[in-house]
């Protein structure tokens, strides 16, 4: 019990440590962990999402950042529906991308002449 108490509070001051000399307070640092969480484990209670190993979900000061590829257009909105609902509408970006839409595809790489 004493020693994870101790981790714990390693741990709180390395994150208050670190967040200082990035100019964030660890009360943001935290803030964004909890919302990503929160988002990802939303994910995953949903029917249909539960092995959503494509999707990255990242919180930075207050904003949310979807990314990955997705199997369609309706998984795509109802992905960022979630993560509006918990995070508000101002503070999402939807990087997303369709399965076998242009802007999935893999870009060839440049030829050398």
């Amino acid at each position: 019990m004493i020693r994870r108490a101790i981790s714990v509070v390693v741990i709180a001051s390395a994150l208050a440590g670190c967040s200082t000399a990035l100019g964030l307070s660890a009360e943001q640092v935290l803030s964004d962990t909890a919302m990503t969480t929160a988002i990802k484990t939303r994910l995953a209670k949903e029917e249909g999402f539960e092995t959503l190993s494509d999707i990255g979900v990242s919180t930075t000061d207050d904003m949310v950042t979807l990314s990955g590829t997705v199997d369609s257009e309706a998984d795509k909105q109802r992905i960022a529906e979630i993560a509006r609902r918990i995070a508000g509408d101002n503070k999402l970006q939807d990087q997303l991308r369709v399965v076998g839409s242009p802007a999935a595809a893999p870009r060839p790489a440049a030829q050398k002449e």
